[in-house]
């Protein structure tokens, strides 16, 4: 690590607290910035210490840091790590009961803490806000702010508001409170969002280390993936990560590796939270050896030694696979990261895009049914929150789960209602009639005392109470299992109405029901193209003509460097075996098609065309000038071989 000239406060707390002396190139400029107060964006590599930016100003400062953070795993992983180095702090997710949550919100505002993690939605609250002006912010962090231009146009809308919170924050000095966003991927467009979302003033920018040359880039077009990935983690010993598209498809690809007698384990978000970590566990202490992981897997986990990173299903943007692939070779030792793609790689993806990105008629479909479902008549509006089934949506709309969901979703976003589904150990309860029913219908007294003790808990009268079976069944003297049996008991017999968690929704309505659904379908429709063209630029890189590495850099809008020499295209392991005098003719062509300064075996071109451009390329003729928009110009070589009429294969 290199010595950075700032000042002493920040050096101490990195030498005291994380035992460096000294900070890594990026992360250098982006604390001094930091410190100084300016508003900063810094794009750092996967495992360059993006974490350091924000929490060294915490400790050197000695104020709270808010935190944004995606995912509840991420936020409880970094919180464990800071006070295992005796950092205070905390995270308020949903996991956290009401008494919980606001017993932290208290702590904070009394300065026991120097770092708090919290979702984009959590700054979305009435409690935030009004908690907000009380605690002296120091600094908002925004971790993975790729987040707010990937998910914010989807499906958390929180994270385009993030730029409204800082009107509730200020410094204890009074001052505006500055804010940082750290990533380890972001295109040139992306910055620009995330500026612009954030409300970024004037901000310091630091962008370091794209370029990973330890990893070997490869993209395979396959008849039969698994064979290919198989061969891949044969080939290259050490710990693997395989990405696949589905839940289902990670438990299948688990048992493919291990009937292979290679020790791998699934890990998606479907599995309960113990399961997850014993994997995670048993995978970082090399017992089990690949993980097969959908892209739940993998933020915030820092397992340096991985060598080989194999993505089976198409991600939908380069941002999100680039980062994935990147979680290889963090240890600056060759990595390999492995594109094996079948031939139906691009039905998985659509589908995809079409279920996340709704038409207006889907919506409208949606908006009816809940209001029908609801008894909520066109002009008025329910004081009380609905819960409604999912499964009974979907069936009057007409509509497929996902549809539902995402249309749900887009209204929230429109202002229609607010959403809140249901979780894990979660369960909503409507208790519509009191003892006497029970015993009126002829039940035992232990369930007349059992309903009796549910009512306290509670109430009667026919309003939804969300519940936490393993929090209210010790106070009922059961287990959270015997309690969820005796809910389903109740239920059968009417007594009670129960919605599970997964399949229950609650909205709030913030409107009253129109006739006409409050979305804006031009923005539907922009989302959809939005998506579709991060798919393109996927696709694009998947068959491109040139060095894969020079690809990806100029994506990411790096300066790209000499071909790379290692990766498949480099290597020219899909041109063909030999060229015959039956390549004459199209070699020409191609050659032909370049001096007029027309486009030649771009992405949608056939696949020949494309192999015979890279042999061109390879042999000196053709110089691949922009990798993504597949420009070509002629070399000497090409101009000399042109002129002459022939090219020698």
């Amino acid at each position: 690590m290199s010595s950075p000239d700032l000042s002493s406060p920040a050096l101490q707390a990195l030498a005291e607290t994380w035992g460096y002396d000294g900070f890594r190139t990026g992360q250098r400029e982006a604390v001094a910035a930091v410190m100084a107060g300016h508003d900063t964006l810094a794009i750092l590599p996967t495992g360059g210490g993006k974490s350091l930016i924000y929490q060294v100003p915490a400790v050197a400062w000695g104020g709270l840091v808010l935190v944004v953070s995606p995912l509840i795993a991420l936020m409880q992983d970094q919180v464990e790590a800071v006070q295992r180095r005796g950092v205070s702090a905390a995270a308020l997710h949903s996991g956290l009961h009401p008494r919980e949550a606001d017993q932290i919100w208290t702590n904070a505002q009394f300065g026991q803490y120097r770092l708090l993690y919290l979702t984009p939605e959590r700054l979305q609250t009435e409690t935030f806000q009004a908690r907000a002006p009380l605690l002296g912010v120091a600094l908002l962090a925004v971790d993975e702010a790729h987040c707010i231009s990937e998910w914010g146009h989807d499906f958390r809308p929180a994270y385009r508001r993030l730029g409204e919170a800082r009107s509730h924050l200020a410094t204890e000095a009074g001052d505006p409170t500055p804010v940082v966003a750290v990533t380890a991927t972001a295109t040139p467009q992306v910055r620009r969002d995330i500026v612009e979302q954030l409300a970024l003033r004037d901000p310091t920018v630091v962008v370091r280390g794209f370029d990973r040359p330890n990893l070997v880039w490869s993209v395979h077009h396959v008849q039969d993936p698994g064979k290919q990935a198989l061969d891949v983690f044969r080939s290259v010993p050490g710990a693997g990560l395989l990405y696949s598209g589905t839940r289902r498809a990670t438990e299948a690809w688990a048992a493919r590796l291990t009937e292979a007698g290679i020790a791998a384990e699934a890990y998606h978000a479907g599995l309960d939270a113990e399961r997850r970590e014993a994997t995670l566990r048993r995978w970082l202490a090399d017992e089990t050896r690949v993980i097969a992981a959908t892209s739940a897997f993998g933020m915030g986990i820092d397992k340096p030694d991985v060598r080989a990173v194999v993505h089976t299903a198409l991600p939908l943007t380069l941002e999100a696979y680039y980062q994935e692939a990147g979680r290889g070779g963090r240890d600056g030792r060759r990595a390999y990261a492995a594109l094996v793609l079948g031939p139906d790689a691009e039905r998985l993806p659509r589908h995809l895009i079409e279920s996340a990105h709704v038409t207006p008629a889907d919506v409208q479909a949606v908006y009816d049914a809940v209001g029908s479902l609801a008894q909520v008549a066109v002009g008025s509006q329910p004081e009380d929150p609905v819960r409604l089934d999912v499964a009974r949506i979907e069936a009057v709309s007409q509509r497929a789960p996902s549809v539902v969901r995402t249309a749900l979703d887009r209204l929230a976003e429109a202002g229609a209602w607010t959403v809140r589904e249901g979780r894990e150990g979660e369960r909503s309860v409507r208790l519509m009639a009191g003892v006497g029913s029970a015993q009126a219908a002829g039940e035992s007294v232990a369930v007349r005392e059992f309903l009796r003790d549910l009512s306290r808990e509670v109430g009667v009268g026919g309003a939804w109470t969300t519940i936490r079976l393993d929090r209210l069944a010790p106070r009922l003297g059961l287990s959270a299992n015997r309690l969820g049996a005796g809910l389903d008991y109740l239920a059968a017999r009417h007594l009670v109405d129960v919605l599970d968690a997964e399949a229950g929704v609650q909205l709030d309505w913030l409107q009253p029901r129109a006739r006409r659904a409050p979305v804006e379908a031009a923005a539907l429709d922009r989302t959809r193209r939005t998506a579709q063209a991060r798919l393109a630029d996927v696709l694009a890189y998947a068959s491109a003509v040139g060095c894969r590495r020079q690809h990806l850099l100029a994506y990411f809008g790096e300066p790209s460097p000499p071909r790379c020499g290692r990766c498949d295209v480099c290597l020219g392991r899909h041109r063909p075996e030999a060229l015959t005098p039956d390549d004459e003719a199209d070699l020409r062509r191609l050659l032909d098609a370049v001096a007029r300064g027309e486009s030649a075996a771009g992405p949608t071109a056939p696949r020949r065309e494309r192999t015979l451009a890279d042999w061109l390329v390879g042999e000196g003729y053709l110089r691949l000038d922009d990798p993504l928009a597949v420009r070509f110009s002629l070399t000497p070589k090409g101009q000399r071989h042109l002129a002459g009429r022939r090219v020698s294969a």
